[in-house]
This record gives structure tokens, C-alpha cells and sequence, in this order.
């Protein structure tokens, strides 16, 4: 990768990008007029960089539109979507809740919206769903293409980005499962904001409109997922690499940070308004920071390895193991700096891709390092920081190309040099993503990969849809062994449909004590009054049922069986 050049202003005209045909690598604007067309910027006419974005698109249909044939999952499906209320019709009530209440521990209003329009489209048919997640990845690969041809001023670096996204094994999961269409949605304003953001910066002051523009997708960003809260650090980034000053003195750093309080405020309003909603991990690690930081240091070299393509995805990782070997401790802790200090290297050296790279990739993993969430990783969480891969990849291998061959050969030897990591990737996608195609193949190709207490729920809930009950309640009591809602209420509809009714009972009151314990979750408590009332009517116990599913309507008004079986007991027609 080209060093940037020291000192001075920031570069103008052709300089020696990384992987550049025209522009300069890591000067956004150039201190260019805005008047500039995209062909002037890159030295690509624009029929051939269309043709580019249209390659891309292809790519990222091809490698996931088999999936517009799958299922929904029994993984956050059935509350995003099948009962969910909400998103049923356009009507006040409905946005007004949309808009102003937490909805399954989170305040992502623009995600349930977006299941609305799907819902609108084709009811609870789940083609529409995926194809609507297909469609999304395909804007973002070609987002992806325009964001990089913007960065670094060169179509063809931007090209390799975009197809090396649009066919990331990382990407399985996100565009899968329908429950991830925050990831999806987000990513999509991420890239628009950063985007203007680039457009909004010149060599000394942003450009009014496109800024404005950035400030009002980041907030779009962040009503869809609260991930993209950390964008700005990488605008800062940019800045610090673009306005190129003899002397970084007061004033320079007020104009730095100055044109970041928007977002800055934009974000606190989200992250406030979404942490009365978030459920936190409850394992021991999360409540020792010592454990914590060797635990997403572990998970750091995991995404790393996931980046590189060098492992198969899964569903769900288990927490490794905490070594008493001090060797173990600082390899994970390790992991915490490496992103850091391989961007100070790369700064200190003058590798612009590469520190944008690695700063995107950084900034983008920050709130999963953070933030304890309840999964200690995912792939899911590689979806927008996969960029920054992306296209130090796709500039390393310009590169070398450019370094390697002369001449008409350069562009043969670059392909060359793509197609390895291209088919590596498409071929892994191909293998993983039938994988996801309905919850059976999931959790029991899950089973092999990972012991968590999820995988067995999950897998039992298929065998007592089966009505392989035998099955199912070994795989319940495995999961057990770690405290959880979601287990015990399993095995209270187990033991409902066995009509073991007692047992049944005892599940749902261990279920409650545990919520009590974790936190109100009012889908969770709606469901539990709603099973502890059916227990009751087949028990001919018929007031403590109607007392059981009110109460399962004032956790959750719109639970539709509540409703339905309310209006039994009361011995008038459903509503």
C-alpha cells in the first residue's frame, strides 16, 4: 500500500493511491469543487463504473437469493413477526407504538417498520421477508462500491470491495434470518451517511447539504439499530487524514470535533432511549472486567478469523472456557489491542488504506466489545465492519498487482489475484447458507458447534412441534443447566401437550422466578400468564384462567389467543 505524503495540504489531482486511478487514497474530497463529475474523480467513464455497480449487485443476488425460499426460524421470528402485532396494518395506534415504545427489549423503530411494509405486501408469507432481506444486501454491496470509489478515488479498488462484500460467508446470518434485518437496515444508512459525510468533506470545511444529509441518515442508522453509533469515530479519522495542517492547535482540533456534536447528540438520545430496553449478559464474566476483557479479546481473534474466511460460520459460539495459564490470558487480552496498534502502525507509516481500514473495522466491533450483550459474538456483528476488510483486501490486492505486472498485464494479474479470495468466500456462502433454509438443519447443524443452553431450546422446540416429545425433553433438561426463560417455558408447553399438568405448572413458576430475577420482559410475561391460563381451563379451573390470560393482555394487549380465550371464558365470541 502507498504511503500518504507528509506534511502540506492534502493532496490533490492523481496521486499514488492505494490501488488509485485517479484521486488520492484516504482524501475523500481532494479539494475538489462539487461541480466535479464521478468520471473526472476516478478516470472511469461512467457506463463502466455503472457496469461495476451492476457487477456487484449481480454477485450479491447470486450468492443469496436461494434464500428467498426458506422458512422463518423459531429464533426471534415468531416475536418480530408471526405475533407481532404491530406491524399488521399502517394505523396510528400501531406506528404511534411503533415509534414511542421498547418492543422486545429494543427501541429500533425503522426494523419493525420495515417488517410492516412486508407484512403489507404479502402477509405472513416468509418469500416476501427474505427477498426483502436479499434486496437490502444487494443495496449495500453497491453502497459499499460507492463509499470506497468515494474514499479512495478508485473504481477499481472500490469494484473488488463491493464483490468481496457481497459474497462474505460473515454475511450468512444477516441476511438469512429474518431477525436480523436491523443489521441489514442499519448498515444501508450507515453507508448513505458516511457516504454525504465524504461528500460533505473538502480540504478545509464541510459542504452544508451533504452534511446534513449524513447527520439525517446516521439518525435513520440509528432508529434501525444502535450499532452505528460509533460512525463518528471514523469520520474523525478521515478528518485527521485529510485536513492537513502545519500545526494542530487548538482551533484545528474545535473544527474536528465541533462538526461531530450532532451525531454525538443524535447518539446519546438513541443509546438513552435503547438501555432501559437491553437486556445484558448475566454471565460471570460480564461482571468482572479482568474476565470480560479476556472474553472479547478471545472474540476479537475469532472475527478476525471470521474476516479471513477461515472458519465456518455458526449460529451461536460458546463463551470459552476462562484459562488459569497466564499464556492463554494475554493471547485473548492481546486481542483487544490489535486492532488499536495495527492503526497507529499503519497511521505512523503513512498506510491510508489500511488505517481506514482497520479504524472502520474497529469503530464498527466497539459497541460489541463494550456493550455486554447477551451473545459474547455472532457473525451477525461482522456485517458492517466486514467493510473495512473488504477493501483493505481489495487495495492490497491493487497493490500488488500494480507492483507485480506492467502494463496491459497489471489487469490480469489483479483478477488473478481477486478470484482466490472471491471463490473462497462464494464457495463457503454456498455451503453455510442452506444451513439457515428452516430451523431444524439450523440447530442441528448448530448442535456440532456449539453447547449453549439456545442451541438445545431451540432444536426441542422443533421435536415438540414434531410431537417428538421423548426427544424434546432431553434436549430441555440439557438446556437447564443454564438458568433461562425461554427452557422452562418450553418444557411447560412440553408438558402441557403430555398433559402432565403439574409438571407443567412448576415450569411456568420457575420461569417466572427466573424473569423476576433478569428483568420484566412483557412478551415473555404475556406468554407464561397466557400457557399458566391454559393449564388452568383444561384443570376446569376456568376463573384462575381468565385471571391468567387478562393478565397475559396487560402485559401484551394485542396477544391475539389471550384475546381469543378471554373472550371464551367471558362466554362471548373472540374479538
Amino acid at each position: 500500500m502507498s504511503r500518504a505524503p507528509r506534511g502540506g495540504k492534502g493532496p490533490k489531482g492523481k496521486g499514488r493511491g492505494s490501488g488509485g486511478s485517479g484521486g488520492s487514497a484516504g482524501s475523500p474530497s481532494g479539494g475538489r469543487g462539487p461541480a466535479q463529475t464521478q468520471a473526472s474523480r476516478t478516470g472511469v467513464s461512467l457506463p463502466l463504473q455503472l457496469l461495476a455497480v451492476g457487477a456487484v449487485i449481480a454477485a450479491s443476488l447470486a450468492a443469496n437469493l436461494q434464500t428467498i425460499r426458506y422458512e422463518f426460524l423459531n429464533w426471534d421470528d415468531s416475536y418480530y413477526v408471526l405475533e407481532n402485532p404491530w406491524i399488521r396494518s399502517f394505523s396510528a395506534e400501531n406506528l404511534s407504538h411503533i415509534f414511542t415504545k421498547p418492543y422486545f427489549n429494543n427501541f429500533l423503530p425503522l426494523h419493525l417498520l420495515s417488517y410492516s411494509f412486508d407484512y403489507a405486501m404479502g402477509g405472513l408469507k416468509p418469500f416476501g421477508y427474505h427477498l426483502h432481506q436479499v434486496l437490502l444486501n444487494a443495496l449495500n454491496a453497491a453502497l459499499c462500491f460507492l463509499v470506497v470509489r468515494r474514499l479512495f478515488g478508485s473504481v477499481l479498488v472500490a469494484l473488488l470491495a463491493g464483490l468481496f462484500f457481497a459474497v462474505h460467508p460473515s454475511h450468512v446470518e444477516a441476511v438469512a434470518w429474518i431477525s436480523s434485518r436491523k443489521e441489514l437496515l442499519s448498515t444501508t444508512f450507515l453507508l448513505l451517511s458516511v457516504y454525504f459525510y465524504l461528500e460533505a468533506r473538502g480540504a478545509h470545511a464541510l459542504r452544508r447539504a451533504p452534511y446534513v444529509a449524513s447527520v439525517v441518515a446516521f439518525t435513520l442508522g440509528l432508529l434501525s439499530k444502535l450499532n452505528v453509533i460509533t460512525a463518528p469515530l471514523f469520520f474523525l479519522l478521515v478528518d485527521l487524514l485529510v485536513l492537513k495542517r502545519q500545526k494542530r492547535d487548538a482551533k484545528y482540533w474545535k473544527e474536528l470535533l465541533a462538526n461531530k456534536i450532532p451525531y454525538a447528540v443524535m447518539g446519546l438520545v438513541a443509546l438513552r432511549r435503547n438501555m432501559g430496553a437491553q437486556v445484558t449478559a448475566q454471565a460471570a464474566y460480564a461482571h468482572d472486567p479482568l474476565q470480560y476483557l479476556v472474553v472479547k479479546g478471545h472474540a476479537v481473534w475469532n472475527y478476525l478469523v471470521l474476516l479471513g474466511g477461515l472458519r465456518a460460520g455458526s449460529p451461536d459460539y460458546d463463551t470459552p472456557a476462562l484459562a488459569a495459564s497466564i499464556v492463554p490470558i494475554i493471547l485473548n487480552l492481546a486481542g483487544i489491542l490489535v486492532l488499536p496498534v495495527v492503526l497507529w502502525f499503519a497511521l505512523r507509516r503513512g498506510y491510508r488504506a489500511l488505517a481506514l481500514g482497520v479504524g472502520w473495522i474497529f469503530a464498527m466491533l466497539l459497541p460489541v466489545l463494550v456493550f455486554p450483550l447477551v451473545t459474547y459474538m455472532a457473525d451477525r456483528y461482522l456485517y458492517a465492519p466486514s467493510l473495512g476488510f473488504c477493501w483493505i483486501l481489495g487495495a492490497g490486492i491493487v497493490e500488488l498487482g500494480r507492483r507485480a505486472a506492467p502494463g496491459a498485464a497489471r489487469i490480469g494479474t489483479i483478477a488473478a489475484l481477486a478470484a482466490i479470495p472471491f471463490v473462497g468466500f462464494a464457495v463457503r456462502t454456498a455451503a453455510y447458507n442452506p444451513m439457515w433454509a428452516d430451523s431444524e438443519k439450523l440447530w442441528t447443524y448448530a448442535m456440532d458447534r456449539s453447547k449453549d443452553y439456545r442451541v438445545y431450546a431451540n432444536l426441542a422446540q422443533v421435536r415438540i412441534n414434531q410431537k417428538r416429545y421423548e426427544e424434546a425433553e432431553r434436549l430441555l433438561k440439557l438446556s437447564i443447566k443454564i438458568e433461562n426463560v425461554t427452557s422452562y417455558r418450553s418444557l411447560a408447553a412440553l408438558y402441557y401437550a403430555t398433559q402432565r399438568y403439574p409438571e407443567a405448572m412448576t415450569a411456568i413458576e420457575k420461569a417466572s422466578e427466573i424473569l423476576a430475577k433478569t428483568g420484566n420482559d412483557p412478551m415473555e410475561q404475556a406468554e407464561l400468564y397466557y400457557t399458566r391460563g391454559a393449564i388452568y381451563w383444561v384443570l376446569s379451573q376456568q376463573d384462575k384462567a381468565l385471571q391468567a390470560w387478562e393478565t397475559a393482555l396487560r402485559y401484551n394487549p394485542r396477544h391475539p389467543q389471550a384475546i381469543e380465550w378471554v373472550g371464551v371464558a367471558r362466554g362471548a365470541a373472540p374479538k
